[in-house]
């Protein structure tokens, strides 16, 4: 459980294995990209992404239940850095749960299964739409993504302002293994 001073071990590990699986996706992507057409290892990467990027929607499902169902620590900092600090999270909720869902919409619209590993596949459900399907590249691709980079380095330079500049305990407690004072 979270404690008016900490986070759990629970909320941690999910926040860090969001962080992970966000950074696979990126590399799993840009990987794909660097292969050459007719190479099995850019299939691999596609795929590892489509399976990243379900695995980081079933995450963040999990922990928005886990966040609207657990008080959070108290916050540090200002009224201005709270205030932001709530905006970001909040941001960074919606498009981390948008990408995913933005990503297999494009598929589906676009009239292409979603490959898995092994033999598995999510099957096309949806009617082609092949210019909403663009549309939804565009937004998944450039949109979405770009803005999540800036929510990220927002979050990231918050942390780092508590830190260095505030010297409280904000980092320290979401950190793994550690327990804030």
């Amino acid at each position: 459980m979270n404690t008016p001073n900490t986070w759990s071990t629970t909320a941690k590990t999910l926040h860090w294995l969001i962080a992970f699986l966000l950074l696979a996706l990126w590399a799993s992507v840009e990987l794909h990209e660097l292969v050459p057409r007719g190479n099995p290892w850019r299939d691999y990467w596609i795929i590892a992404h489509f399976s990243l990027g379900i695995s980081a929607l079933a995450v963040m499902v999990f922990r928005l239940i886990w966040r609207l169902s657990h008080r959070p620590p108290v916050p540090l900092g200002g009224r201005l850095q709270q205030r932001l600090a709530a905006a970001v999270h909040g941001l960074l909720y919606l498009l981390v749960l948008a990408m995913p869902v933005t990503g297999l919409l494009m598929r589906q619209l676009d009239g292409k299964t979603t490959p898995l590993p092994g033999t598995l596949s999510i099957p096309v459900l949806l009617p082609a739409n092949p210019a909403l399907a663009e549309r939804l590249e565009d937004l998944h691709k450039e949109w979405l993504w770009n803005t999540l980079l800036a929510l990220i380095a927002l979050h990231v330079a918050g942390a780092l302002w508590h830190h260095w500049i505030d010297r409280d305990n904000t980092l320290k407690r979401m950190l793994p293994g550690r327990r804030a004072g």
